[in-house]
């Protein structure tokens, strides 16, 4: 009798995920209990990738296989996939190509930080051109201080005769109606002469006609 006993393959369809990102597509497989030496991972000429792998069920003679073939994106970069086996997962790492708008970008981020030391070079020397033209400001502010002083004292001369000013009218009013108070007084006194000298007269008519109608009678 022949010792040698014939393997028993069980396929199985392993369950899968593909993650999509900016910059790159993770595909992840699960497959419990296998090892990494029992899983392959090949890039076929057609772009397809292709995974495979099979493990033995306890000490029998029976076998757990699978395969599997994905496609590859075009911009994905070939040269540069990866798996790694964690946790009874398969991570199949796909990169993507960088475009031509980010190499431009890459290149313009690598002359601007070429070009950084001149331009702090430069920041420093219109720093210094601003410092002197704040110093020149400053220097000239200080010239001008005493025409300041002698417009304030001016302007207080001026303030000070205008008050004078004030105070001469405001003297010169109240004499004004102190003189026209007393004309009013002596006015005053006129008039009461002359009524005085009217009533007086009035009195005089009238006693003479008293005396002159009493003669009358009498004859």
């Amino acid at each position: 009798m022949d010792s040698t006993q014939t393997q028993v393959y069980e396929d199985f369809v392993p369950s899968t995920k593909l993650v999509q990102e900016e910059h790159l597509d993770t595909l992840h497989l699960t497959l419990q209990g296998f090892k990494k030496e029992e899983l392959r991972v090949e890039l076929n000429k057609t772009g397809t990738l292709k995974i495979s792998g099979q493990r033995p069920v306890g000490k029998s003679n029976k076998w757990r296989r699978f395969q599997k073939e994905f496609p590859v994106a075009v911009n994905c970069d070939r040269s540069k996939i990866s798996a790694k086996l964690e946790n009874g997962i398969l991570h199949v790492i796909q990169p993507k190509m960088k475009t031509s708008s980010e190499k431009k970008d890459n290149k313009l981020i690598a002359t601007l930080a070429e070009n950084t030391p001149a331009a702090n070079r430069q920041t420093t020397t219109l720093r210094d051109e601003f410092s002197k033209q704040d110093n020149a400001g400053t220097n000239t502010c200080s010239k001008e201080e005493p025409k300041t002083k002698n417009s304030e004292q001016t302007e207080g001369k001026s303030s000070s005769s205008g008050s004078s000013y004030s105070e001469s009218t405001d003297d010169e009013t109240i004499g004004n109606v102190s003189c026209l108070a007393a004309n009013m007084k002596k006015t005053r006194k006129v008039m009461k002469m002359i009524l005085v000298a009217v009533s007086v007269l009035g009195i005089g008519l009238y006693v003479a006609n008293v005396m002159k109608s009493a003669n009358g009678v009498e004859e």
